[in-house]
């Protein structure tokens, strides 16, 4: 066996490792049925149709009959790890789909996915834990141990998480922060056709992320002028999937209980039948940033996802007010 995996090549020698370590862990995936919500959790080889770990469906009780997300796609999908190395270009993209993780139940309405350092190709220990015991929101709790740092060489370990929406009023996500010298509510996705805002948004405090030449920057260059003050954003669904109906809008808001290592992202991938990106199934994406990592310590984040109809934007506050109340975390106050 030794001599055989010597005479592949290297790349190859590494699929066949991740497949075998796959057939051990004994991918699967789980159906989901919580106050509010019901669907699918899929780990990578289940869903790998679908572009990695994630929810598809999705699928809020109120309205049963459409998914959440884009039904050849998938949500909450932990997308991307990078470091602003030129010398992981290759591995700066989708290596948690690639990765072997265990799908399992651990307690009522809880799901966790999981991802073993010894399969992990940044040597990265990682969990998300989704908690759907509410009816209008999901809990999200990630905690990851990186298990040695030379290889973060630019001091600071990044990890992106993705969700293709099926049906978005439009590709904006919303926060409250600065734009430019302007703080207040600022919207991100701006522009027509093939001329749109994309790419990622960083907290007001937060120092820009260190790269080499020939990293993949894709994911780690922030927006210059646009930055966000209190952790959430927010976007807006058609519940129904019928653009012509009105009385059916939906609010998507994820707050968060941490504010520098935070970071939004809006990506637009899918293409409308006049090929321009569709503004109807935008990316709203999140990033966490651990700042000079520490081999063996453990680094968490707590999330929140609400879906339920929207009623304007002093809902926003209230339901922001109420996860700073909820989650204890020590966050800057509302407008």
């Amino acid at each position: 066996m030794v001599s055989y995996m010597r005479s592949i090549p290297t790349h190859t020698c590494l699929i066949l490792c991740l497949w075998l370590s796959a057939v051990a862990y004994g991918q699967t995936a789980i159906n989901v049925l919580g106050a509010g919500f019901r669907g699918t959790l899929h780990d990578n080889v289940s869903n790998e149709k679908r572009q990695g770990s994630g929810f598809n469906p999705l699928i809020l009780k109120s309205h049963p009959k459409t998914n959440l997300f884009r039904d050849d796609a998938v949500g909450f999908n932990f997308e991307h790890i990078f470091n602003g190395a030129q010398a992981q270009h290759a591995i700066s993209m989708f290596t948690p789909r690639q990765d072997p993780c265990q799908v399992r139940d651990v307690g009522k309405h809880r799901h966790q996915l999981h991802w073993p350092s010894k399969a992990s190709q940044w040597g990265m220990e990682a969990q998300m834990t989704y908690d759907l015991s509410e009816a209008d929101h999901i809990d999200l709790e990630f905690k990851c141990t990186p298990t040695e740092v030379a290889i973060y060489s630019k001091g600071f370990a990044a990890m992106m998480w993705a969700s293709y929406m099926n049906r978005a009023l439009d590709r904006k996500i919303r926060f409250w922060g600065k734009e430019g010298e302007r703080v207040g509510w600022v919207e991100f996705g701006t522009g027509k056709g093939g001329a749109i805002e994309v790419g990622t948004v960083a907290h007001v405090d937060a120092p820009d992320l260190p790269f080499e030449d020939g990293a993949q920057t894709l994911n780690l260059i922030a927006h210059p002028n646009k930055k966000f003050i209190t952790p959430f954003y927010y976007g807006l669904l058609d519940g129904d999937h019928d653009l012509e109906t009105t009385d059916d809008k939906l609010l998507y808001l994820v707050l968060f209980d941490q504010t520098e290592s935070i970071r939004f992202a809006m990506w637009n991938f899918f293409k409308n039948d006049r090929d321009e990106p569709d503004t109807h199934s935008p990316a709203w994406d999140w990033q966490y940033v651990i700042r000079n990592p520490k081999a063996d310590k453990h680094y968490d984040y707590r999330a929140r996802v609400v879906v339920k109809p929207f009623t304007g934007r002093e809902q926003i506050w209230e339901e922001y007010r109420r996860w700073r109340e909820e989650s204890k975390a020590s966050l800057p106050d509302g407008a």
